[in-house]
């Protein structure tokens, strides 16, 4: 599916006041890269504002939540 700026719903990058959401693109290099130039031609977010590339060590990963927080995944084939 394709997505245009007509299609998105109008509310698409309103969040609460005060709100976070932390996205996590996790992929091979290319793949992240791929991903970062898709949102920001979806006008979501200038590619600026993504950190360097972060290498995982020793394919570990510790997500630390908030109390009140929850997970949700998608997994997409490029």
């Amino acid at each position: 599916m394709s997505f245009t700026e007509s299609t998105l719903p109008t509310d698409f990058d309103r969040l609460p006041a005060g709100s976070t959401i932390r996205h996590i693109l996790l992929g091979r290099p290319s793949d992240i890269r791929q991903t970062i130039h898709l949102l920001h031609n979806l006008r979501y977010v200038e590619t600026s504002q993504w950190s360097t590339l972060i290498e995982v060590p020793d394919n570990r990963l510790i997500l630390r939540p908030d109390a009140d927080q929850m997970i949700s995944m998608l997994v997409r084939r490029l």
